[in-house]
């Protein structure tokens, strides 16, 4: 049968526009999910109820669960493995987690923040010495023969190693040489077990990655490795809460340095307290994991994992266990660290706004199956600082505020980038017909959006 080759067109654009219309009212109004993968950290509420606070992750969408163990507590001593350890923890994140068709993110904490955590007769060893390269294979071998079922997104060799070493640029030196040696025999490791590829990296903090006295000292250890893994907690010296405005100045702060699409950023933690005394609330909260989605979706082609920290808040003796690990007493500090979870930890625990706002935002990329059901949200977050008229349109948008405009981008259905400008009368006759997103970043750092028809 011989078609029209106009009439094919018309009915493919005519086909292309119900399918854009489809997809936006079913799935998304931001940038899609894509190749990113959405994780959570999970802890248990006061009713000690693992099963409720791991569907609580589930319900948003967790892909991948943040887990982490220091070296110390599964190796004690040259060759002293914890089997009880082993046992309750390894054995049965085996099971768990695959059983739910969950990931891992995988912490192994070789050093964490303020401590060294190898076994004790290593204490005083350097990590590029033999002995330390060859005592942590035969780790791997104990790790990898206890989870042979369990899939990893990623393997973090140490956590917030910078913290530790501070600017003695021997020590990175010397772990770059412990990573290079290692890392190898641990992909093979894994590649035997589930015959794909394995990546792997280290935590530093954001601040070791940006900060000008170890930003060069961290990229040393991480240009050779798979992945950049972070920490982000925005926090000011006495351990008060930044703004969330931060967020967008932060993540092209963090691009500018890791700008290689191919070394993928992993935000293996990512976190804002919600305690008063840290000069926050449940809305700062809630309006910093909003800028954080915001952000992701600028660098899409970058950071392509990110973690929430964590679903429920600790209870006050973890957080008195904490101050004596990290040697800080100071109130405000135990706040921070008490009021990180997106959800209380009181009872069953209930949540908090930034937990159902997290659940809006996967909810506008087509995440998963969501329900936004925060009612006046609008209202208590996304106050609407500008109009946008005509909508639908012809061709002649303009764009009314009281606020001075820093970029307003337009996207099209499938997420991609058409329009950057900070023009407010804004001309779109060369637009395909369709549905499409108008953006606009403030000089304040508040970020709207809104749905827009061209016809």
């Amino acid at each position: 049968m011989e078609i029209n080759p106009h009439k094919l067109n018309i009915m493919k654009n005519r086909f292309i526009f119900i399918l854009l219309i489809f997809v936006t009212f079913n799935a998304y109004s931001q940038l899609p999910k894509g190749d990113r993968i959405f994780a959570w950290q999970v802890d248990m509420a006061q009713n000690n109820n693992y099963d409720s606070a791991y569907a609580y992750a589930q319900t948003g969408c967790m892909e991948s669960i943040h887990l982490f163990f220091t070296w110390s507590s599964i190796e004690n001593s040259n060759g002293n493995f914890n089997t009880s350890y082993i046992a309750n923890t390894l054995d049965i994140i085996d099971i768990y987690h695959p059983a739910y068709g969950i990931k891992a993110e995988l912490q192994i904490a070789t050093l964490n923040t303020v401590a060294k955590e190898t076994p004790s007769d290593l204490l005083l060893v350097n990590f590029d010495t033999p002995i330390m390269i060859n005592r942590f294979k035969g780790f791997l071998d104990t790790l990898f023969t206890h989870i042979p079922n369990l899939e990893l997104t990623a393997l973090n060799i140490g956590n917030e190693a910078n913290i530790y070493w501070g600017t003695d640029a021997t020590k990175y030196s010397q772990y770059k040489t412990f990573l290079d040696s290692v890392i190898p025999y641990a992909k093979q490791l894994y590649f035997n077990l589930h015959g794909t590829d394995l990546k792997v990296g280290t935590t530093f903090t954001f601040d070791g990655l940006t900060s000008a006295s170890t930003s060069a000292l961290c990229k040393s250890v991480n240009d050779s490795l798979d992945i950049v893994s972070l920490t982000y907690y925005p926090l000011n010296p006495d351990f008060t809460m930044e703004a969330p405005s931060v967020v967008s100045n932060d993540f092209a702060n963090l691009i500018s340095i890791y700008s290689d699409t191919l070394q993928p950023i992993y935000f293996a933690e990512c976190g804002y307290a919600s305690s008063d005394s840290c000069n926050s609330s449940n809305l700062q909260q809630a309006l910093f994991f909003q800028n954080v989605f915001t952000s992701w979706d600028t660098y899409y082609d970058n950071i392509k994992y990110l973690t929430i920290f964590k679903t429920t808040d600790w209870s006050q003796q973890e957080v008195n266990d904490f101050a004596v690990y990290y040697g800080i007493s100071d109130n405000i500090f135990l706040e921070y660290l008490r009021t990180l979870g997106v959800r209380t930890w009181n009872n069953d625990g209930t949540n908090k706004f930034a937990y159902e706002t997290i659940l809006c935002e996967l909810s506008d990329r087509g995440w998963c199956s969501v329900n936004c059901s925060i009612l006046g949200i609008d209202e208590q977050i996304k106050t609407d600082f500008f109009s946008l008229y005509p909508n639908p349109t012809s061709g002649l948008i303009n764009i009314e505020t009281k606020k001075s405009v820093k970029k307003i981008k337009i996207y099209n259905g499938l997420g991609e980038l058409k329009l950057s400008t900070k023009k407010t009368s804004i001309n779109l006759n060369e637009f395909a017909n369709g549905i499409y997103y108008l953006s606009i970043q403030f000089e304040t750092g508040e970020i709207e959006r809104k749905k827009l028809i061209k016809q």
